[in-house]
Formats: C-alpha cells, sequence, structure tokens
C-alpha cells in the first residue's frame, strides 16, 4: 500500500477526470512508469528455490524515486468560442501550446487555461500536482515451492494513493536452473533462476468505478551464491506495461442557440487511450542476510525511476 496521508486535497482520480483525451498521456505517464517499476521489484530475492511446500512469508518496502523530468510536460489544450455568421451562432476550435505543466507528481497550483474574449478552455484549467519526488510502497507476499526447483510467489493487496483507492495483484513463477532434472548433475558454481510474473492494479473513483487498468509483464534471470549468511545476488530483465484509461470527460461549450455568450451547455466525451510504461530493461544487484528462520533483504533496481527495495520475512525451506 501507498503510504500517505489522507488530505481535504482533491483526489487523484479526481484530477485524471478532468483531464481530456490529449492530455491524459502526459499527465499520466509517470504514474504509469512508477507504478509498473514499483509493482515488478522484489518478487524474488532469491535465485534458490524452495523445496516442495517450503515457503516464505515477506513484506517488501519499495522507495521508488521520481526523476525531475517527470514533474513537467507539455501540450496542447483545445479553446472554444462562439462565432457568428450571417444567419446563426456556430462554435470555432482552435488549439494553445502550454508548456512546464504539472504532470501528476509535479508542484501543486493549477494552471488557467489562457482564453480570450467569450472563448472557453478545454479543459479551463490543468490539474495540480501532488509535488513527489518518491513514491514508498509496501507489499506483502509469500512465495512457495514446487516440484522440480520451481516457485511460485503471490502478491496482493488494495491500498490508497492521493486518496483514491487501487487494488493490486500479482502472481509470479520461478524455475532454479540447478534442480530442474535436466541440468541437476551439472556442477554449477552458483545457483541460477529464470522467473517471470503477471501483475496488475486498477485506480478506482469514490463510487469504486474502474477508470484505468494496468497490466504488466516482467521476464528475469537472476543468480545468487550462499556465503555463510549472506547471500549476494544479481538479475537483468525485461518488461512490459499496457494501461488502458477509459472514463466520460465533462466540459462547457457556449451555448449556440442562445447566443448569449456566458451561456454554457455541458458535454461528455469518452476518453479511452492506451499507454505503455518506458522502462522495458531492468538490472538488480542486492544481498540477502539469512538468520535461521528469518531474512533481510535489499536491492536496488536500475530503471528510468531507480527503486530501493528493502524486505523481512520469516522462511521455511
Amino acid at each position: 500500500m501507498i503510504l500517505s496521508a489522507q488530505s481535504l486535497e482533491e483526489r487523484l482520480a479526481e484530477k485524471i477526470l478532468r483531464i481530456n483525451e490529449d492530455l491524459l498521456e502526459g499527465y499520466t505517464q509517470p504514474l504509469i512508469n512508477c507504478f509498473s517499476t514499483g509493482i515488478s521489484t522484489g518478487l524474488f530475492h532469491s535465485a534458490y528455490s524452495h523445496d516442495l511446500l517450503g515457503f516464505d512469508i515477506g513484506i517488501s518496502m519499495m522507495y521508488i524515486d521520481i526523476p525531475q523530468d517527470a514533474k513537467y510536460f507539455n501540450g496542447t489544450a483545445l479553446l472554444c468560442s462562439l462565432a457568428l455568421d450571417s444567419l446563426s451562432y456556430y462554435l470555432e476550435y482552435y488549439e494553445v501550446e502550454l508548456e512546464s505543466l504539472s504532470t501528476v507528481f509535479g508542484p501543486g497550483g493549477e494552471i488557467e487555461v489562457p482564453v480570450q474574449g467569450n472563448a472557453i478552455g478545454i479543459p479551463v484549467s490543468i490539474p495540480a500536482g501532488f509535488d513527489r519526488s518518491f513514491a514508498p510502497l509496501i507489499m506483502p507476499q509469500i512465495n512457495m515451492g514446487l516440484f522440480f526447483g520451481a516457485e511460485i510467489a503471490v502478491r496482493y493487496v488494495p491500498f490508497r494513493f492521493q486518496g483514491s483507492r487501487m487494488n493490486f495483484f500479482g502472481i509470479g513463477l520461478k524455475q532454479e536452473i540447478n534442480k530442474f532434472p535436466l541440468f541437476r548433475n551439472v556442477p554449477l558454481p552458483i545457483a541460477l533462476a529464470i522467473g517471470g510474473a503477471y501483475q496488475q492494479f486498477d485506480i478506482e473513483t469514490s463510487d469504486r468505478s474502474v477508470i484505468a487498468k494496468s497490466r504488466t509483464w516482467n521476464l528475469q534471470v537472476l543468480a545468487s551464491k550462499r556465503i555463510g549468511p549472506l547471500e549476494p545476488l544479481v538479475g537483468f530483465g525485461i518488461e512490459n506495461t499496457r494501461a488502458n484509461f477509459s472514463y466520460v470527460f465533462e466540459y462547457e461549450i457556449p451555448d449556440t442557440i442562445s447566443g448569449i455568450p456566458y451561456e454554457r451547455i455541458t458535454v461528455q466525451q469518452d476518453v479511452a487511450v492506451n499507454m505503455t510504461n518506458q522502462s522495458r530493461y531492468r538490472t538488480t544487484v542486492g544481498c540477502s542476510l539469512n538468520l535461521g528462520f528469518f531474512f533481510f533483504h535489499y536491492d536496488y533496481n536500475i530503471t528510468p525511476y531507480a527503486t530501493h527495495n528493502g524486505m523481512v520475512g520469516v522462511s521455511f525451506r
């Protein structure tokens, strides 16, 4: 779950609902990058797999850095104004370029779309960001050994981020190469494993309507070596996230029937935007400290959004 206090500030979902399709990607892309990085972190902390029905239960605590360039974006807003020809009123549409707008992680303070005369901005203003330089994430999980060196990992947690409910679920499968029947008699100086995972998270409004669905898959190669109570770990992986936003955007336009410049009508527009994360590769370097049934683990993940991961848990191998 995200560690953030509730406040009277506008919720994340409410901010997103105020963004039209043209500006949505710029405003929310850092959010997708951040969460896709976080949910793919710490799934496996060792290349060794549990024996059959052996397991560990742990809690991962992640610290995801938000880079400075993820706090701003440039975008285009639409303007609408009332015009008159010889017979009737009609609407004129034109665009205005905006720079240094706040993303969801950018500084607070809304930016009004500049207009002249009776023009209306679509949207009227760009929502403020939450002014964050990092995102802490806590993720409980269980790993259990299967046959022939296979291991399954399961994560699930509902949480709130900036006032909006988010649901997360993940499942992964790891195979320790050393225990696979074809390689069992091959002397390897270190433990090697291949792991993959499918994970998802959704963003809900206050009435529990889902406005965004994100699906992530990743594949990684892990290597570790037990040296007394210590177990250094290195890994490399590929990953991809697809996020689908779907909601209704409401905005106002001048009333062409009355012809009165400041009388307006409300219009609804369906928003459907598909996005992907900007992180494709991940390098992991870490180490575990095993003390009987207890273990402590730390790893550093090299991605566009660098991530620290600490884990504590109990293990029964």
